[in-house]
């Protein structure tokens, strides 16, 4: 039987900021990648729409219920031994009336707000973190940040602008 394609979504969850925009973050604890960045996200579950699963996702790891998702970017990433497709979805934080919470905090040890710049930067981590750690990124916990790889590619990791 051949390798199954996974579907993930990854979340840009954005809030404005004194005129700037800032992207969630969390920090992973436990499991394969401890100390590693990543959107909050996740697998996409059967017969699930990709706004649904966004607003899944976002909480059960933030605690946050955001429900106007739209769909960003999709990525197609082939690896040694796995295969993604990541749907990336993108949603106003409205700092007024929610707060981000660890609600599983034995998967993410910190949410951080950060520029797209920091963003890219801590992208950068990763792929030399996982890269380091072994030649094969299927043995690394699904994150959307590893797909973010191939977005930075197509904009030299300049602003992206659907993310505006």
């Amino acid at each position: 039987m051949l390798p199954q394609v996974k579907v993930g979504v990854g979340c840009f969850v954005v809030r404005r900021v004194a005129g700037a925009t800032q992207f969630l973050l969390g920090e992973r604890h436990g499991g394969l990648s401890p100390g590693l960045w990543g959107l909050p996200g996740g697998h996409l579950e059967f017969g699930e729409q990709w706004s649904d699963c966004a607003q899944r996702e976002t909480h059960e790891e933030c605690g946050v219920n955001i429900a106007d998702w739209r769909h960003v970017a999709t990525t197609n990433d082939i690896f040694e031994n796995s295969h993604y497709v990541t749907v990336f979805m993108k949603a106003e934080f409205d700092a007024e009336r929610m707060r981000v919470k660890l609600a599983e905090p034995h998967k993410c040890k910190q949410w951080i707000w950060v520029s797209w710049e920091e963003l890219c930067r801590r992208q950068s981590t990763l792929r030399n973190a996982c890269t380091s750690k072994t030649s094969d990124l299927a043995s690394v916990e699904f994150s959307p940040f590893h797909s973010l790889q191939s977005l930075q590619t197509l904009y030299a990791n300049k602003y992206p602008p659907w993310l505006q």
